[in-house]
């Protein structure tokens, strides 16, 4: 294989993955390292392993616990997939950290099962408190995923994703390549329907909302770059109000969406101080 970053996160994905089966649907994980327990959770690309170098980093001082995410349609499917990875593993209480999408299931986890957090660490991801209002954008692009042909599908989520990842510029034709390849040969067009349907479950169910977290007192850190589109200004307000005292903003400076493929040392530098 030509792709160095996909050569790389399939050679991880064997050495270090795993699977649990939860009442019929195989979940895929990855852990590495040992310590003290942290659950990482992937972005809107859907497959851990391309964050190869980052698992390994972060790995060197914790055990760390990444999954995939199957094609699934709510959010108690999403915890009890969780709940079963971490009780293969034996984790009774974990670090949870989300990385844009996977921080919107970071929030959503820790509302249902607040005795397992220690702390939520959030990184380019912000409140997951939406309102109703955003159902009919969600059923609408559930609606799309369903009928449109696959493939322009795939082209508009990749079109987004490409859009907002952030990485050094010698490596960003390799990184669009990887992009594209996996959702054009690992994911389907459940696994854009999936990507949706739980959030609209997320808003339907009212998952993430301040009563979820009362009695939860765990630390909340926000990892935030300053030019990443996909934060807003009213983001630390939304989450103070979300869990009701002061949350750790930090910044990391300009380097995107994903700062952790942006400038790995930084970024790994900046998370064990959160993780400490």
């Amino acid at each position: 294989m030509s792709n160095r970053i996909l050569f790389s996160a399939q050679t991880f994905s064997r050495e270090h993955g795993r699977l649990v089966d939860v009442r019929g649907t195989a979940w895929r994980y990855y852990t590495i390292g040992e310590g003290p327990n942290v659950l990482w959770l992937t972005g809107g690309l859907r497959r851990a392993a391309l964050g190869f170098d980052f698992l390994k980093r972060v790995g060197a001082r914790h055990k760390v616990i990444a999954p995939d995410y199957p094609p699934i349609r709510s959010i108690d499917e999403v915890v009890d997939g969780f709940d079963a990875i971490l009780s293969a593993e034996g984790s009774d209480r974990v670090m949870l950290g989300g990385q844009s999408y996977g921080g919107l299931l970071a929030q959503a986890y820790l509302a249902c099962r607040p005795g397992k957090v220690d702390r939520l660490i959030l990184s380019g991801s912000g409140p997951a408190d939406y309102g109703r209002a955003w159902l009919p954008v969600e059923y609408l692009m559930i609606f799309l995923a369903r009928v449109l042909p696959e493939k322009p599908v795939k082209n508009l989520l990749a079109g987004w994703l490409l859009k907002v990842i952030s990485v050094p510029n010698a490596e960003r034709i390799e990184w669009e390549e990887a992009v594209r390849t996996t959702l054009s040969d690992d994911l389907g067009r459940a696994d854009v329907i999936s990507h949706f349907a739980v959030a609209a479950d997320m808003i339907r169910k009212r998952t993430v909302r301040r009563h979820a977290y009362d009695g939860w007192h765990g630390r909340v850190v926000v990892l935030s770059a300053e030019n990443d589109i996909t934060q807003g200004k009213g983001d630390q307000a939304r989450l103070e109000s979300l869990f009701g005292r002061s949350v750790e903003m930090v910044s990391l400076g300009a380097t995107g969406h994903t700062a952790y493929l942006f400038n790995p040392d930084r970024y790994i530098e900046i998370l064990e101080q959160a993780l400490a």
